[in-house]
């Protein structure tokens, strides 16, 4: 036998063998169902094919890795770095159904998609079997696809394709705005024209209320300045907005501008119902109250010391 006809003769045999072995690979990989709109919409705009294959044996075998004989068929329509078709193998039945299929076929189903570039297109299922594989599948494999893929294809046949739901695009998150309330920052921070809303926690504690920053983590990506102040050393400002010691902690939404005004949350600072609070207020679900006078925070080293803080009576009011 000449020497170069054993050659092609042991090509020709490695390429049967690499047909009949399973595995993902680049060409032809496993696509789970919550990848599927991505690459059928999104990775390239030539046509897809999907080899559907059948779920677990009753015995609850793991289901079938692709099978080689894609990947043969796969590199038949690929040139250099250009497609004329992408592969994928999907191993899930619910995929099938998308498609009509009430069942897969031992061996799987070759579905074909044309997609259209906007999130749709049509699709065709081959009526060939595939349990065979090796040389025979990837010739049945070839025809179908070349078929599809020749002038006008085969479009008469074809149903719409069906929509997967596209993956969740996470928004840009931005910095948390979140800072204490001083005397030096009060104009800038919640009564500036830079500040359209300003949320402020009026506590008695000398540390932010972590329910507020969980609050400004969870508002981060909404036009809304968060601050907290320790108000139990601030009565001028408390009196600002018709309040007293007794009433802290408590939260409250400030409009800054040439006509300040303020809404209130009463209660304690939980997390849902400052979140609900919120999200009224964004929705334009709110009524505000025309604050009269700008309240204004004393210096820290003007302010007394703790032990000289009178305690406050049940009813907001300190005893002097």
């Amino acid at each position: 036998m000449p020497a170069a006809r054993r050659w092609t003769l042991s090509l020709l045999a490695a390429a049967a063998s690499a047909a009949d072995k399973k595995g993902s690979s680049t060409l032809a990989p496993i696509v789970p169902y919550a990848q599927l709109h991505s690459f059928l919409h999104q990775f390239d705009s030539v046509p897809k094919v999907l080899l559907l294959l059948p779920p677990a044996d009753e015995e609850g075998a793991p289901p079938a890795e692709t099978p080689g004989w894609l990947s043969s068929v796969a590199v038949h329509f690929k040139e250099g770095r250009k497609k004329t078709a992408s592969f994928a193998a999907v191993l899930e039945p619910r995929v099938a159904q998308r498609f009509g299929l009430s069942k897969i076929p031992l061996g799987g189903a070759l579905v074909y998609c044309a997609v259209d570039g906007q999130g749709g297109g049509t699709f065709k299922v081959s009526e060939e079997g595939f349990y065979e594989g090796g040389g025979k599948s990837v010739r049945a494999a070839k025809a179908f696809v070349t078929a599809q893929l020749g002038e006008g294809g085969d479009a008469d046949g074809r149903a719409a394709l069906p929509a997967f739901p596209p993956p969740d695009v996470p928004r840009k998150l931005a910095p948390v705005k979140l800072e204490e309330l001083t005397a030096e920052s009060l104009p800038s921070v919640c009564f500036g024209p830079a500040t359209p809303l300003c949320v402020l926690a009026l506590t008695a504690e000398p540390a932010c209320p972590e329910s507020l920053s969980d609050l400004a983590r969870r508002f981060r990506n909404d036009p809304v300045q968060f601050a907290w102040v320790r108000a139990s050393r601030q009565p001028d400002f408390l009196a600002a907005f018709g309040l007293g010691a007794a009433a802290l902690p408590t939260l409250l939404a400030v409009r800054g501008g040439r006509r300040s005004r303020y809404a209130q949350l009463e209660g304690p600072l939980d997390a849902e119902p400052m979140a609900t609070f919120v999200d009224r207020i964004l929705g334009g679900d709110m009524a505000f109250t025309r604050i009269s006078e700008l309240p204004e925070l004393e210096p820290a080293y003007l302010q007394t010391d703790d032990e000289d803080v009178p305690p406050p009576e049940e009813d907001g009011k300190v005893e002097l």
